[in-house]
């Protein structure tokens, strides 16, 4: 490793000659098009006839650096080597798992991936896929598909991705086509921390002027921008200039439709990485990229910044930083296949000497690349390593190499936590093993400029040799490492390797999970901290740092110490208050922590009961999961519904803690657990809890957030691209939001459906269906349009009742024909001001039924938006009170699961009650007393389900009514 010796009276004489250039901005905006549900979305395998083929005629850039503005020059010294004593090795990881596999449609994979705070995300070009921190798949899909709302996509490569931790999202972005008119940028950020919830999705083109293409991405963000640097390329793949974009992050983050986009050009250096900055309150955006290697025996690299507001940044060159020691920037043997490996003389394809990643930490930047050793006539690849702060000056450096030029080092990445300590993940390649994923390590306590041995945590399985008719064995192009955001200490490595050839060479990736080691700080938790006297209880070591060794002590426990990291089942069978102290140590040393009168044990206690379930309004014979919740070390279980009539599901019983329950008639259900622990029981009863067969009436939906239920709504999006959003809108009370779908940015013909919980219109009757709207048609004579359907099943048939389109008249529309509609006042909505009257629709067909459900559905023809809230399923006559107003027999309900009730007027009289099947067939002959008002036919097993008709006679009277069971 180099020593830092600073020269101080030329860099100062440096300093105070030299200025930054700045570069003038044009100006744009990146355009929304959709909001998508990733889960929505169909998990498919790429078309295997399409492949990402290495361009034949590809050149290294001309590296470029700023000789009348060196910021920094570090000077040589005579002894340039340090010792730093024994090598240590990197730490081993503490699990590590296979990530995606070579499908045979694209070389390189071009290996990217970022770590949530749940979740892992993976993007490579053939695919993208989500998995939970174990390696459990929990979503794949191509590259392609990934990107189906976006204009022109069909040509996606060299995908990006990083978690932003200050604004708990994700950022992706990926190049889509390859020549001048086809060529843009796709950009999608996550609404949330879950990588399987919505994204906003943006595009812009990259050459307004359709002379250039983009190519490579590099990734960067802070506080204002999402920034993306890269290569505008030639239609020969001539790298023409350098480009820097910025968008506006916090538009994006927010959901705007089009937001501010910036670009900058420098011929100067190389593909320009923007850092990814983990400090919040830093103003300004530092980039870099790689300069001349070696210019009169010094090596350079280029700083910039962005400064400014978000819409309106300002773009400049710092300078350029040299250092004596310089390299190659890539070989010029065999169109760049340099890398050695085991079983073949083909080597594979290194690229060049592009900057890879910069992170903004600490106020410092910490940046890495792979270089050709020696400068003159290189033999192998090293990575180097730059620690500066933001005038350019390096803090440290350094070179992970083997100078016996057995081993080369290539496509790096770097992570700096909130320690300092650094992770560097690579590739391993000699002519000793197969093409292998590895990493180094430093420790914030190492010297500076030192980096520990290397670790292999994934071995090349097979040599490796594929080029799909190019002339270069692509490898690369680059790899992944990024800090665990939960405690910002921890580290994810993601990279290829060569896996076992299946007749064609096969690549594959790896993930590896790294805990640095340092003095543990020590935290800890139990299951249950208050129980019953008599109770056994578990115990979980939080502690940060990979201890080793633990000693507990358990005051009050049985046993009273372990040395288990986790200790279980330690009984407490006195009463009282007791104190727990756990010693946390490794080889760095150890830390204490007690906690007083952490664990409380009573003799009375009793369980604190409370339950949760996965639907609250549901279709009969759909099951319901149901949660226990309850505290206080509960050990037996007991749940009852009134009614009765349940079945349990899938191994469970009334007497398990979770059961899954199907309702098998509709009705309020009220739901009571009684639970038990060692000290007695303890009961709660839910009240009509579960709405079986649906939401009874009336029903109204505001969409307001208050009353608002998202998972009661169900969203059909056959597209994966524009639908149902919930909006901020005007006009409406009570409130400020509605459910809207903007048409402006769709395509025409699509269909995207919003479909209500179920409803039960059981022992109701004139059943009415009423809700506000608002659009204005912005095309005539087209029109968007909206349908209205109801389904007697829970989705299974639907019938369509109501459908409206704008014919110019305000016969749908509720405002005069405009460019541009968003409601904001009263006279928006429908029923005032210009335009239709609000939509009301009779539903008496279904009166009585259940599992009822309905669907607005739109019909997209590119106009306005269309919105609609305030909606109210209500009854203007229950059935009580048609049986009290209405002087007629009545059967109800109708149609019905098996019992019915007959109502007979009071001037009525009535002496006998016959069922007759379609047969003909007398299935129930009842004799009536004369005064009786209400008669009750109880269900029957032996009764098939079907039409029957029923027959009600008197002295003066015949009344034939026909009825439904099911």
């Amino acid at each position: 490793m180099k020593s830092l010796t600073i020269a101080f009276l030329v860099f100062f004489f440096l300093l105070t000659n030299t200025y930054a250039q700045k570069y003038e901005a044009e100006k744009g905006k990146a355009h929304k098009q959709a909001r998508v549900s990733i889960l929505s979305k169909t998990q498919i395998e790429p078309d295997r006839t399409v492949f990402k083929r290495p361009n034949k005629n590809w050149k290294p850039e001309n590296w470029s650096f700023s000789k009348t503005n060196i910021i920094y020059q570090e000077e040589s010294k005579a002894n340039a080597k340090e010792s730093y004593g024994p090598r240590i090795n990197s730490p081993v990881p503490d699990t590590s798992f296979t990530g995606l596999i070579d499908n045979g449609t694209s070389i390189p994979p071009d290996v990217n991936g970022a770590a949530g705070p749940n979740h892992l995300m993976q993007t490579l070009n053939p695919q993208v896929r989500i998995t939970d921190k174990a390696g459990i798949d929990l979503f794949t899909t191509s590259l392609s598909n990934w990107w189906e709302p976006m204009p022109g996509n069909g040509g996606t490569f060299d995908p990006k991705i990083v978690y932003d931790p200050y604004e708990d999202r994700c950022i992706m972005i990926t190049p889509s086509g390859s020549t001048s008119t086809t060529s843009r940028i796709y950009v999608a950020v996550s609404t949330t921390s879950n990588p399987l919830d919505y994204w906003n999705y943006y595009w812009f083109d990259t050459d307004t002027d359709n002379i250039l293409w983009f190519d490579y991405p590099n990734l960067g963000f802070n506080k204002k921008w999402i920034s993306i640097g890269g290569i505008m390329r030639n239609s020969a793949f001539e790298a023409v200039e350098f480009v820097v974009f910025t968008l506006d992050k916090n538009a994006a983050f927010n959901g705007d439709e089009d937001i501010s986009l910036n670009k900058f050009t420098t011929g100067l250096g190389s593909a320009i990485v923007p850092a990814f900055t983990y400090d919040d309150d830093e103003e300004n955006l530092y980039l870099i990229s790689t300069g001349d290697g070696n210019d009169n025996g010094s090596g350079y690299i280029n700083l910039f910044t962005l400064s400014g507001t978000a819409e309106d940044p300002v773009f400049e060159l710092e300078g350029s930083i040299g250092i004596p020691e310089p390299w190659e920037n890539w070989s010029y043997e065999n169109h760049g296949d340099f890398l050695p490996q085991l079983g073949s003389s083909e080597k594979l394809n290194s690229v060049d000497a592009r900057m890879h990643t910069m992170i903004f930490r600490n106020n410092k930047l910490w940046a890495v690349h792979h270089i050709y050793l020696p400068a003159d006539d290189p033999q192998y690849t090293a990575i180097q390593w730059w620690n500066l702060d933001t005038n350019g000056v390096i803090l440290e450096r350094g070179r992970i190499e083997d100078e016996s030029q057995e081993y080369s080092y290539a496509f790096p990445s770097i992570a700096v936590n909130a320690n300092e300590d650094v992770l560097i993940g690579h590739g391993v390649f000699s002519e000793n093993i197969y093409a292998s994923a590895g990493y180094s390590y430093k420790d914030h306590i190492d010297d500076a400029g030192s980096m520990r041995d290397v670790y292999i945590y994934k071995e090349g399985l097979s040599s490796y040799y594929k080029t799909y008719g190019g002339d270069r064995n692509r490898w690369g192009d680059y790899s992944s490492v990024s800090v665990d955001p939960v405690e910002d200490i921890d580290f994810w490595a993601v990279h290829e390797y060569a896996e076992t050839a299946t007749g064609n060479s096969i690549w594959g990736t790896y993930w590896a999970f790294v805990k640095p080691s340092f003095i543990p700080v020590v935290d800890f938790e139990a299951n249950e901290i208050l129980i019953p006297t008599g109770e056994a209880i578990d115990f979980s070591d939080l502690s940060l740092g990979v201890p080793t060794n633990w000693e507990w002590s358990f005051e009050g426990g049985t046993p009273a110490t372990s040395n288990m990291q986790n200790p279980e089942g330690i009984l407490f069978d006195q009463e009282g208050s007791f104190d727990i102290t756990l010693i946390a140590s490794n080889s760095l040393g150890s830390d204490t922590l007690t906690k007083e009168d952490y664990i409380s044990t009573s003799s009375s206690i009793l369980p604190e009961v409370d339950f949760t379930s996965d639907i609250t309004a549901v279709c009969t014979g759909k099951e319901v999961k149901f949660t226990d919740l309850s505290e206080y070390s509960p050990i037996n279980w007991e749940w009852q519904f009134d009614p009765s009539s349940v079945t349990f599901i899938n191994g469970t019983d009334e007497y398990s803690q979770n059961p899954e329950v199907v309702f098998n008639e509709a009705n309020l259900y009220s739901v009571t657990l009684t639970v038990w622990n060692l000290n007695g029981s303890s009961s709660v009863t839910k009240f009509d809890m579960i709405s079986a067969g649906g939401y009874t009436l009336p029903y109204i939906e505001s969409f307001e957030e208050e009353t608002y239920k998202p998972d009661d709504w169900l969203i059909e999006n056959p597209d994966e691209s524009v639908t149902w959003e919930l909006e901020n809108i005007g006009g409406t009370s009570p409130g400020n939001q509605a459910m809207g779908m903007q048409f402006q940015s769709y395509l025409i013909g699509k269909y995207d459906r919003l479909i209500s919980p179920p409803l039960n219109f059981t022992g109701s009757a004139d059943v009415i269906l009423d809700l506000q709207h608002a659009y204005a048609n912005k095309y005539m004579p087209i029109s968007d349009s909206l349908n209205i359907y109801i389904s007697p099943d829970c989705g299974l048939t639907w019938e369509r009742v109501f459908t409206a389109g704008e014919d110019g008249n305000g016969s749908f529309a509720t405002h005069e024909l405009t460019d541009d509609f968003w409601p904001e006042i009263s006279s928006d909505w429908c029923g005032e001001g210009w335009g239709a009257d609000c939509i009301s629709l009779n539903l008496d067909n279904w009166d009585f039924m259940h599992d009822i459900q309905i669907a607005f559905e739109t019909y997209s023809s590119i106009g306005n938006p269309l919105f609609i809230d305030n909606i109210s399923v209500s009854t203007t006559l229950s059935t009580d009170e048609k049986i009290k107003n209405e002087n007629e027999i009545l059967a109800f309900p109708n149609p019905s699961n098996g019992s019915i009730s007959v109502k007979i007027p009071e001037n009525t009289k009535v002496d006998e009650l016959l069922l007759i099947n379609k047969l003909g067939q007398i299935v129930l002959r009842k004799n009536i007393d004369p005064n009786q008002r209400l008669i009750n036919i109880e269900e029957d097993a032996s009764r098939s389900k079907g039409t029957y008709l029923l027959v009600v006679k008197g002295p003066e009277i015949s009344k034939n009514i026909k009825v439904v069971l099911f």
